[in-house]
């Protein structure tokens, strides 16, 4: 089922990047849960899903678009790291790989749309 999730928002962020004729805006980071319990951070961890794979899917196709040789560096969602149980402790190990990436990629993607998004292409 969160395969399935996923798969879904990759596929809805792809449609509507696609459907932007300039690049898109940045969506506010998902907050935290008040209450820790499974059934809310597994919430908030599909919901950092989203949110990074928004940010990666922003600058893959910002990049393509703009073909700017000084597009800045970023790396890309390592996926593999991340835990399939759905105990506590798993989620909460996604959410801090989750949390890491986002706190590496998020900068990168705030600079690239300060730059660009005057821009009209």
């Amino acid at each position: 089922m969160k395969i399935k999730l996923i798969l879904c928002l990759i596929t809805l962020l792809q449609f509507i990047i696609l459907s932007c004729t300039s690049i898109a805006s940045l969506p506010e980071e998902p907050e935290a849960p008040i209450e820790p319990t499974l059934k809310n951070l597994s919430i908030y961890e599909a919901k950092l899903t989203g949110y990074a794979l928004y940010l990666e899917t922003f600058l893959v196709r910002t990049k393509q678009k703009l073909r700017d040789s000084d597009f800045p560096t970023f790396t890309l969602l390592n996926s593999s790291v991340l835990r399939e149980e759905h105990t506590l402790e798993a989620v909460k190990d996604n959410i801090a790989h989750l949390k890491h990436y986002i706190n590496n990629t998020k900068p990168i993607a705030i600079s690239v749309y300060k730059k660009y998004s005057k821009l009209k292409k």
